[in-house]
């Protein structure tokens, strides 16, 4: 029986998709990380032990507060980053061409960018901004030289395509997002500049947040982009995706209180908090489980085990974001939406690269919970 029921639903991911469809357009960064491992003991010159803990790296710069704290790095990885490429890499495997407007290098595409050049529709305003990446198997520190991003306005960003190249790339779009709003000084501009678009346009059929590191701004900027996008949310349902940090410190910036950490009670407080903040949906990812509420949909959660054999953890809650924004391309349940992005996270972080159709749906079967 339980055999059936998952060739019956495996059968039914890998029909949807075989005919998934829709554009996609993400906007506006573009980031170059290089990655970083800390040596944790140095045996010879080419003989190492790396520092396997994010917890271990904070744990030595409180017992060294109060002097000098030296490391030594040794280089992983020169590659792409940011929300729009990061998020769009499963759609452009899946061959859905997503449009990418940002930041990928001024005069050419930095080599970075390569493995978006076929896949998916770049255009570059500039230079990409530079993120210094230390990576543990357990997280990351990501620090980054925001100037380029912060450089980065609407008007700049009108200027540059012209009211003809706008109105192509915002006609026909079924899911637009923009990403990264505690990095993008002109985030709120950028946004209302989309939403102008849409006064003329059929307007897409959601809208995509990650605000990224929610405690970087101050609640009363905070509140003001939440009331500016909800402002819209009739027009275009908005949809806001957290990690497991940021959704503890929006239920606090919005007075929801959620004691229990089980899936069920956080999508019981996302509905608390969504209905706070006037979005259609709120979505939050962990390494064990991901949860949901949806006006439409009600509260869902999946679980998902935690990968152990992780070879790559940047760039891991953009990849469930590509994969929900692709699940939402077409009419499935809530919880086969998330299902969905669980299993790009997974196949990311353990291969560093998106899967394709046959690998995602391998990879759902893997998860034990669709």
């Amino acid at each position: 029986m339980c055999q059936n029921l998952n060739l019956i639903m495996n059968k039914k991911y890998t029909d949807y998709l075989n005919n998934i469809h829709g554009k996609i357009l993400l906007g506006c960064d573009g980031f170059v990380d290089e990655t970083y491992e800390i040596v944790e003991v140095r045996k010879s010159p080419t003989d190492f032990t790396a520092m396997k803990n994010l917890r271990m790296f904070g744990e030595l710069l409180v017992e060294r507060a109060d002097g000098g704290v030296g490391v030594e790095l040794v280089p992983k990885r020169r590659c792409e980053g940011g929300f729009g490429v990061n998020t769009a890499r499963l759609a452009g495997v899946l061959g859905l061409n997503p449009v990418l407007p940002g930041l990928y290098g001024k005069n050419e595409i930095d080599p970075a960018f390569n493995e978006f050049k076929e896949s998916c529709s770049l255009y570059s305003l500039g230079d990409p901004a530079l993120t210094i990446a230390l990576e543990f198997n357990d997280g990351k520190v990501l620090m980054s030289n925001l100037t380029a991003v912060s450089d980065l306005s609407w008007d700049n960003f009108a200027a540059f395509f012209g009211p003809e190249k706008l109105h192509e790339m915002f006609s026909g779009v079924d899911i637009l997002g923009l990403g990264y709003w505690s990095l993008t000084a002109d985030f709120d501009n950028l946004f209302k500049g989309f939403m102008q678009q849409y006064e003329s346009l059929a307007p897409p059929r959601r809208m995509f947040f990650d605000f990224a590191d929610i405690q970087k701004k101050s609640s009363e900027s905070f509140v003001q982009s939440l009331e500016l996008i909800a402002a819209f949310n009739d027009k275009i349902p908005m949809t806001l995706s957290l990690n497991e940090h940021e959704v503890f410190e929006l239920f606090r910036r919005t007075g929801v209180d959620c004691p229990d950490q089980a899936p069920a009670a956080v999508a019981t407080a996302l509905t608390a908090a969504r209905q706070k903040i006037g979005f259609d949906e709120l979505v939050v990812h962990t390494p064990e489980f991901a949860a949901a509420s949806s006006v439409a949909d009600g509260e869902a959660h999946a679980m998902q085990e935690r990968q152990t054999k992780v070879i790559r953890s940047a760039g891991a809650g953009d990849s469930f974001n590509g994969g929900y924004i692709c699940a939402s391309l077409g009419d499935i349940p809530i919880k086969e939406r998330l299902v969905i992005a669980n299993a790009a996270t997974a196949y990311f972080v353990t291969h560093a690269a998106a899967p394709t159709r046959e690998a995602l749906v391998a990879q759902i079967e893997q998860a034990h919970d669709h």
